[in-house]
C-alpha cells in the first residue's frame, strides 16, 4: 500500500470510496457529483489534507481536513456555493425540503471548533473501500494526516462522528489517542461526538 497526496485525478475515485464506505448517509445522498466538488475543495485549498491510500494501482482509502477550518468553509463556501447547489439539484427533485435544510446546514458549517481551543486541525474524512476493511489501512491514513498536521504547525486534531450505532468507528478514534471532548446534538436528535488529540 502506497500513501501519497491526492491530486484531480484520484478525485472520482475517492468519491466512490465515500460512497461505498459511508452508504445512507446525507453527503452521500446527494451524488457522485456533489462529492466530488466537495473533495476537489480539499484539494484546491491551500490549508486542505488530502491524502490517498493507493493498492494495486487504485484508491483504496483517503483522509480530508484542513488546517485552517475556520477560513476553509467560509472560502468553500464563497467559491463553489453555485457548483454545490448545481450537483445538489437533482437530490433537491427528489426530496426538496428535507435535502434543503440539510444543505443550507452543511453549506453553513463552519468546522465545529472545539470551544476555547485554538490551533487545531479538522480531520473532515477519512474512508475506506470496505472490500479492504481490516488491513490497517484507516490506521496509516490518520498517521499519515496527523503527521502533516504537525508539520502545519498544529497543535491537536479534531473531529466529529456519530456517537450511536457507530462502536467500531469509535473504538478505532480511542485505539489512536483520542478522547471524547465533548457531544452534542444535531436535527432530528442525531448524537455526535468531538473527539480531540493532542500531538
Amino acid at each position: 500500500m502506497k500513501l501519497r497526496f491526492a491530486d484531480e485525478r484520484d478525485i472520482d475515485a475517492v468519491a466512490s470510496v465515500h460512497l461505498a464506505a459511508f452508504p445512507g448517509f446525507f453527503l452521500t445522498s446527494l451524488g457522485r457529483k456533489f462529492l466530488s466538488e466537495m473533495y476537489r475543495g480539499f484539494l484546491n485549498h491551500p490549508s486542505g489534507i488530502f491524502l490517498v491510500a493507493e493498492g494495486e494501482g487504485k484508491v483504496i482509502g483517503f483522509a480530508a481536513g484542513t488546517s485552517e477550518p475556520s477560513s476553509f468553509f467560509t472560502e468553500l463556501r464563497r467559491k463553489r456555493f453555485i457548483s454545490f447547489l448545481l450537483c445538489a439539484f437533482p437530490a433537491l427533485l427528489r426530496n426538496p425540503s428535507t435535502v434543503l435544510q440539510k444543505l443550507i446546514k452543511a453549506v453553513f458549517y463552519r468546522g465545529d471548533k472545539p470551544a476555547g481551543l485554538e490551533g487545531g486541525a479538522l480531520l473532515s474524512s477519512i474512508g475506506v473501500r470496505p472490500d479492504v476493511l481490516g488491513k490497517s489501512i484507516g490506521q496509516k491514513l490518520l498517521n499519515g494526516f496527523e503527521r502533516e498536521v504537525l508539520l502545519r504547525g498544529r497543535d491537536f486534531v479534531y473531529l466529529t462522528t456519530d456517537k450511536v450505532g457507530n462502536d467500531r468507528v469509535n473504538a478505532f478514534y480511542k485505539k489512536n489517542g483520542y478522547f471524547v471532548e465533548s457531544s452534542f446534538s444535531q436535527h432530528a436528535g442525531r448524537t455526535m461526538l468531538r473527539y480531540v488529540k493532542n500531538i
